[in-house]
């Protein structure tokens, strides 16, 4: 009965009648469903918090593809927001929630000379912290094509031969040059501004060096 008020509470929903041998399925469904909308809304923290409570409750919902997918829009929120955090007196910064493979989910104009700066947020959509050589190739293909200077990659989980070979790809030939922020977890983001500076002063600047990305 505990577990039913705490499920009302989160979800500001009333139940009226469950049976008990049904009880945790039905709290699980709403918690995640809970969650997701709490993530899609951009209340990051509320989404986090319920989805601690849903894998307490289900410890075998951390392996399901919809709480996974969650999970990256709550990565992918927190992204967004320490760019904003990032932005300083006279820049801009433009969101693009509908990014597709290879665009960034945020892009910083910087001053002066109106820098782009794409940031994308790097994972695997399958948790396992892979990319396949076709996506990645893909990736690559578009970045190479968007209207930026630079792009800094916001890592939670991709694994570092992965990181490199997108690095390497959008460097290949002279193009954009490239920066990794390895973030030690989600819920512990670091700042972007210094990753950004450094980004700044590549484009400004000798453009010679290579990415130096992080032993993990």
């Amino acid at each position: 009965m505990g577990g039913l008020f705490l499920l009302m509470a989160l979800s500001g929903r009333t139940i009226e009648s469950v049976r008990f041998g049904d009880l945790e399925v039905t709290m699980a469904a709403e918690l995640r469903k809970q969650a997701a909308e709490q993530a899609d809304s951009g209340l990051t923290e509320q989404a986090q918090a319920t989805l601690n409570v849903l894998k307490q409750l289900n410890p075998a919902s951390r392996q399901d593809p919809e709480v996974r997918a969650v999970e990256l829009t709550i990565f992918d929120n927190r992204v967004r927001d320490a760019v904003e955090a990032a932005r300083s007196e006279g820049e801009q910064v433009e969101h693009h929630p509908d990014a597709g493979l290879g665009e960034p989910l945020a892009v910083l104009v910087a001053r002066p000379g109106e820098v782009r700066i794409g940031v994308f947020a790097a994972y695997s959509l399958d948790g396992s912290g892979h990319i396949d050589a076709t996506a990645s190739d893909r990736f690559v293909r578009r970045a190479r094509e968007a209207d930026c200077a630079a792009y800094l990659f916001v890592n939670g989980q991709l694994h570092q031969e992965d990181l490199e070979r997108l690095a390497d790809g959008i460097q290949r030939d002279g193009g954009q040059p490239v920066g990794i922020e390895t973030w030690a977890s989600t819920a512990q983001p670091a700042p972007l501004r210094p990753a950004l500076d450094r980004l700044l002063a590549r484009v400004r600047g000798a453009q010679d060096d290579r990415t130096t990305i992080p032993r993990q």
